[in-house]
């Protein structure tokens, strides 16, 4: 059985940093903090992960080539029989299913059900890899980048909607209305209403690459890090970082937003996963044992379980609360 991890490690973390080393050892016996924090562990590098509409599956993949599928409700875990070519470069799931998708550097996008995962359901092929792909919040629409292209196919009835000359590494519909997407190509994001094949918007700011994008629950707002900062942009007042915050050399790599408080961001990097609470200044607060390794993927349920997933290097998925 997996442990969720709870933030009460920020009180114990609180205490030692405040010179209270014997109450902070009290607490940790009395809460039953572990030293370390265990997971489901995958046997392979990953570098996505994506929880189910429900909270029930967390699925991520990798270097292992196989999608790694976690059962919340059991505790268990198991990877498919079938597998992609190449490494697995992002995972989704489809809202309000427990289907969800894997691209890879195989040129193909699979989908997958997390109930009988032993197969794959479908299998989109591309020019070239597939760098990354994302569900419209109807679960209608899949869209997907590969070779300078951004395609969008209707999985109902089995057919293209549209595909615009866009190249990237991330891509990331807008809640709600679904009517914008998020493109990451290098520092930039580009808003795009895909049905109009129109250039809403450019974000620019960022020096370095683009890790890891995240729409707030509005629509209204982006997160993105890269390795030397993380910024959030307000898309519809023309675009402007309302707030940026460095990362001190933790190189991040993956930004979410909290699944309760909607003003906090949960940034994983190099060895660290803290949260950033927008409200006041920015105030930071680091989550000890998160990682030996990088962080590469962050996700959180819709539920009110409001379970935050982690996935590293060390092949770990972890499960906070």
């Amino acid at each position: 059985m997996f442990i969720v991890c709870s933030f009460r490690i920020f009180l114990y973390n609180y205490l030692k940093k405040r010179g209270f080393s014997d109450t902070a050892e009290i607490f940790r016996n009395q809460a039953q903090i572990p030293g370390q924090i265990p997971g489901f562990r995958s046997g392979q590098t990953l570098s996505s992960c994506d929880f189910s509409s429900s909270g029930n599956f967390v699925a991520s993949g990798g270097l292992g080539n196989k999608p790694f599928i976690c059962n919340m409700k059991t505790g268990n875990a198991a990877t498919t029989l079938e597998s992609h070519l190449f490494a697995i470069l992002e995972v989704r799931f489809q809202p309000g299913s427990t289907i969800f998708a894997t691209s890879s550097t195989d040129k193909t996008v699979k989908l997958w059900d997390a109930n009988t995962p032993e197969k794959a359901l479908f299998s989109f092929v591309g020019d070239n890899k597939v760098t990354t792909m994302d569900f419209s919040p109807s679960g209608e629409i899949i869209c997907f980048l590969t070779r300078g292209e951004l395609i969008a196919w209707d999985l109902n009835r089995q057919v293209l909607m549209n595909s615009i000359k866009a190249g990237g590494s991330l891509v990331r519909f807008q809640p709600g209305s679904g009517k914008f997407l998020a493109v990451v190509k290098k520092n930039v994001i580009t808003i795009i209403d895909w049905r109009a094949s129109r250039v809403f918007s450019n974000l620019q700011g960022h020096v370095k690459n683009i890790k890891s994008i995240c729409w707030d629950i509005t629509g209204e707002m982006i997160a993105s890090t890269s390795e030397d900062d993380v910024r959030v942009w307000s898309v519809f007042d023309g675009g402007q970082c309302i707030h940026e915050y460095p990362s001190d050399g933790r190189r991040f790599r993956s930004v979410i937003f909290h699944p309760r408080y909607h003003s906090v961001l949960v940034i994983g990097g190099y060895q660290c996963l803290e949260l950033r609470i927008l409200e006041n200044g920015g105030q930071r607060y680091s989550l000890h044992h998160a990682s030996e390794v990088s962080i590469t993927g962050l996700a959180a349920t819709t539920t009110q379980s409001e379970f935050i997933a982690s996935c590293s290097n060390d092949s770990v998925v972890k499960i906070w609360k």
